[in-house]
């Protein structure tokens, strides 16, 4: 079940943050790579009503943040002008990658998008993660483009998915 995060989940959401940042650190993705990052924005997700958890079991099995786009990617490169949703901070639990968890997050950001008649849905990876350059590609978005933030390592690719109408 996809459900919004409480602050009752930081535990376990943190503990699924820690075993992501190992896992990029073993494939030298910088992604997550700045001290305290993501977990600085966590509790803010979380009070925005932005951060999704899939549990099973009353146990965290991964989440996704689907926020408003505020037109953070305007400086950074080309990108919709359309009514958009950002999709940040997706991971999976260690023990239950693949086995469809993530598509099925990325299936509720298309649902909340058409309910709420949003347009796009935008998203961005660091070119080293290499799993989920392979899942957005899956999922039929687009690559854009590259970019760099001025103020945090990598190179990102930029990624976009028009969606339909709700029936």
């Amino acid at each position: 079940m996809i459900e919004k995060a409480q602050k009752n989940d930081i535990r376990e959401i943190l503990a699924i943050i820690d075993e992501s940042k190992l896992e990029m650190d073993e494939n030298n993705n910088p992604q997550w790579s700045e001290e305290n990052y993501p977990e600085c924005k966590i509790p803010n997700d979380i009070e925005k009503g932005n951060l999704f958890v899939y549990k099973e079991k009353d146990k965290i099995k991964g989440f996704i943040v689907i926020e408003k786009d505020t037109r953070e990617y305007d400086d950074l490169i080309e990108n919709s002008k359309k009514e958009a949703f950002i999709l940040h901070r997706l991971a999976i639990k260690k023990s239950c990658q693949n086995q469809g968890f993530a598509s099925s997050l990325f299936q509720f950001a298309e649902q909340k998008a058409k309910k709420e008649k949003i347009k796009v849905l935008k998203a961005d990876t660091e070119k080293r993660n290499l799993k989920m350059n392979h899942f957005f590609k899956k999922l039929n978005y687009i690559e854009k483009g590259t970019f760099n933030y001025d103020d945090y390592p990598g190179t990102y690719i930029y990624y976009e998915k028009e969606i339909g109408e709700e029936k």
